[in-house]
This record gives C-alpha cells, structure tokens and sequence, in this order.
C-alpha cells in the first residue's frame, strides 16, 4: 500500500515484524537530501495503540512534537475508520 505524506516526505526500506501483540518498525523518511531512520514500536491492547519511538535529533530539529503527533494521529485515524 503506498500513502502520501505531508510535505514532499518520502518513506523507503519500511521494515516490520511481530512479538505477540507487539511490532517493531523501522523505515527511513527522506526529503530532497536529507534522510533519517526511524525504528519504534506499536504495541496493540484492547481499545487503544501505543506507538513507541525516539526520533532522530534531526527530525526534532526541524518539526516540532506537537506537528509530529498531528500527522501520526491523522495516519492512524485513516487506517482505523470508525
């Protein structure tokens, strides 16, 4: 399934695997030359998903949490629809 992010981001090398009710990620984004890999967890319990990541100071450097959340929250919801 490919998805279009905001901004021109571009997701390569996703990667996932299960433990139970648990996955681990990984992916790297990249925006023209800039490029960083992000590696989490989700972890799926009964009414709710808990997503587990450190991102990249990089990222951070740019994007602040709040606009971070905003669009994993909107990625999710669209995988999730009511």
């Amino acid at each position: 399934m490919k998805r279009d992010f905001p901004g021109g981001v571009v997701v390569k090398e996703p990667t996932k695997s299960w433990n139970g009710n648990t996955m681990d990620f990984s992916f790297k984004v990249k925006k023209g030359f800039v490029s960083s890999k992000i590696e989490g967890t989700i972890q799926v319990e009964d009414g709710k998903i808990i997503l587990n990541s450190d991102l990249p100071g990089l990222i951070k450097t740019f994007v602040s949490d709040e606009k971070i959340s905003d669009v994993v929250s909107k990625q999710i919801d669209t995988l999730f629809v009511a």
